[in-house]
């Protein structure tokens, strides 16, 4: 092992101010990664200055060269030496506009940074001005070019070597500038973006809404099935799509979160989206989502970072309980599969692509049936004698002619005839039962599928899964309207605590108290549990310690826990596993139909409390695909 020499770095050294050229070089390393860092700060720059369309060039991902041009306001040729010097902006000018601060950048950092460590080259033209001027090296001179500003960035790090040996192959790098522009572009729908690597068009977007840039960006599942998100308060308001869980991912790619209009990777943020999806996503998958935090700026800070990617909320917890519930609440109604327009619907063309959808009802006669009062039991009839007299009628028309035909004379059977006449005896099949979102059932496979009839087609039902699914809803709902049933512990439990946990445990007594807790201090050292939630003591002696320990990591961290009610939850899923109708079990129609009428008035019924789905639909285009019906 290499022994370093400490003479340089005595102690005796004299304190020495660095020189401007260190200094930027030290505070590139905060901001400027690799060529994505550079290109989400130029882009940012074109936006704070109105820019309606950009377009960003790299030569070999961006190492070798990386070039940036936009339409915006520009910057004024007496202007420009002084944009390239640090802590130089025009974005705020006391800490009262710090405060307020709405712009994607604000420090006057980027260029000093990105010019340390590169050749760097700005090209801007005003509107006031005839001609466009030039910097580089600090020197200013005239150059051509339209209004707007362009920045060339030439063989980035080649001043420090050894920070350009972590960067990755260009392919990588390239990948890595997509994705930033990506994130950049779906906050702001009203920008023509454009993304040309080695001169080959990478990313080309549109003008266009914010709803289709979304979907143009995410996976194509994403846009197959999302649920709309709106909540709004006098100081804050979250808007955008959540996946439905259904359509849960292995990765984290494909999440997008933005407060006030920037791309953020907040822990609190996620964590309330992930808390949302808490009994209906299946095992570890993750969900997708691009959500918009829109907040009044002075309970942010966004200054907590060199990149600005993290943030702190002045009130953290209200901020959790915010996005989580409005998410909540996307993912609530039941029966998500019947509750939105499909592409398909919308497009009478994908029909001929071959793109298999699944057609669906609004909203509203979701709605209207979900409110209705409907009998427990409305078909009384057997499976067999629920056919709609005109179908069967066409059938049996089909049917005497090829038999005519192929009897070579002979009179149509008996039985045909006989069945035509008892259906006119029958009572008509009220049309009506089949507008349901789930329809009317007809039977049973192996005792464990319900098979039933609607308007669009077949629809399929785990009765296990959905009815397990009812009884955890209807468990939440019958704790919730008795409040929270605390138990004092016949011996308190008394463990050992850190100072943090100590401190989180005095700042929060009242918080802890709002969730059946009851926790006094037994020493400066020591923490006496005396209460918990009923539903959570029958084992609270092996795992107390555990759950408090959790519980006053997750309020430190968070702000809030809702480990308390995922506990809570966790023992109803078992309870209402356990109640629900078992596998095998045959029903009778009218049994099958009352639980269709149950799944359409049940919040979350699309998974059982496990995430697995409880039913699918399948539409009457699917299944003439199935049997080449037209071809």
């Amino acid at each position: 092992m290499q022994v370093l020499n400490n003479t340089e770095h005595s102690p005796n050294r004299a304190i020495k101010e660095l020189s401007d050229q260190l200094v930027s070089q030290i505070a590139a390393g905060e901001v400027i990664e690799r060529p994505a860092s550079v290109l989400k700060e130029l882009v940012e720059n074109a936006i704070d200055a109105d820019a309606t369309r950009i377009e960003v060039r790299l030569e070999a991902g961006g190492i070798k060269r990386l070039t940036v041009t936009d339409n915006g306001r520009g910057i004024p040729k007496d202007e420009l030496p002084l944009a390239l010097k640090r802590h130089a902006t025009s974005k705020i000018r006391d800490l009262n506009e710090l405060e307020h601060v709405l712009s994607l950048g604000f420090r006057g950092e980027a260029l000093a940074s990105i010019a340390s460590v590169s050749a760097l080259t700005v090209t801007s033209r005003t509107a006031q001005e005839s001609c466009a001027y030039s910097i580089h090296e600090g020197e200013v001179g005239v150059a051509a070019g339209t209004q707007g500003t362009k920045v060339d960035v030439e063989d980035l790090f080649f001043k420090t070597p050894a920070r350009r040996k972590f960067l990755k192959s260009e392919t990588t790098e390239a990948a890595h500038c997509k994705m930033a522009l990506e994130r950049i572009a779906i906050a702001h729908p009203t920008i023509e973006f454009r993304l040309v690597n080695n001169a080959k068009p990478v990313l080309v977007l549109p003008v266009e809404q914010s709803r289709s840039r979304v979907n143009r960006i995410l996976p194509d599942e994403f846009s197959r099935a999302q649920r709309e998100v709106y909540a709004e308060t006098a100081s804050a308001r979250v808007y955008g799509w959540v996946g439905l869980p259904t359509a849960g991912r292995a990765r984290t790619d494909a999440q997008y979160c933005y407060v006030n209009g920037r791309f953020v990777r907040d822990k609190l943020l996620a964590h309330a989206v992930k808390s949302a999806y808490a009994d209906v996503l299946h095992n570890q998958l993750q969900p997708m989502y691009c959500l918009f935090v829109d907040i009044d700026p002075v309970k942010v800070d966004v200054n907590v970072h060199p990149t600005k990617s993290e943030l702190r909320f002045r009130d953290s917890q209200w901020v959790h309980q915010f996005v989580m519930h409005a998410v909540q609440n996307a993912l609530a109604p039941a029966l998500a599969g019947l509750s939105e327009t499909t592409e398909e619907q919308k497009n009478p063309e994908l029909q001929n692509q071959g793109v298999s959808t699944t057609s669906m009802l609004s909203r509203s006669q979701v709605a209207s049936h979900k409110e209705a009062r409907v009998p427990a039991f409305q078909l009384r009839e057997s499976a067999s004698s629920q056919y709609e007299p005109s179908q069967l009628n066409r059938y049996l028309d089909f049917y005497q002619t090829r038999s005519e035909t192929s009897s070579r004379g002979h009179t149509v059977p008996d039985t045909v005839q006989a069945i035509r006449e008892g259906l006119s005896q029958k009572t008509p099949f009220d049309q009506q039962t089949l507008s349901y979102p789930l329809g009317r059932a007809l039977g049973q496979i192996g005792g464990v599928f319900i098979i039933a009839e609607n308007d669009h087609g077949m629809v399929v039902v785990d009765m296990h899964a959905a009815h397990e699914r009812i009884v955890y809803e209807k468990l939440k709902e019958q704790v919730e309207l008795q409040k929270m049933a605390v138990q004092q512990l016949l011996i308190p439990l008394v463990f050992q605590a850190d100072a943090e946990e100590m401190a989180t445990f005095e700042d929060n007594q009242s918080l802890l108290l709002s969730l059946g807790i009851e926790l006094e201090a037994a020493s400066p050292t020591h923490l006496r549990l005396r209460a918990v939630p009923a539903v959570l003591a029958g084992d609270i002696e092996k795992t107390g310690e555990t759950l408090i320990c959790e519980l006053l990591a997750d309020i430190k961290r968070f702000g809030g826990s809702t480990l308390v009610e995922e506990k809570r939850n966790e023992i109803l899923a078992t309870m209402a596993c356990h109640g629900a109708v078992r596998a095998h079990r045959y029903l009778s129609i009218e049994e099958m139909n009352a639980l269709l009428r149950q799944m359409e008035k049940t919040d979350r019924i699309d998974q059982c409390n496990h995430g697995r789905p409880t039913w699918v639909q399948v539409n009457m285009s699917e299944l003439d695909k199935l049997f080449m019906r037209g071809k």
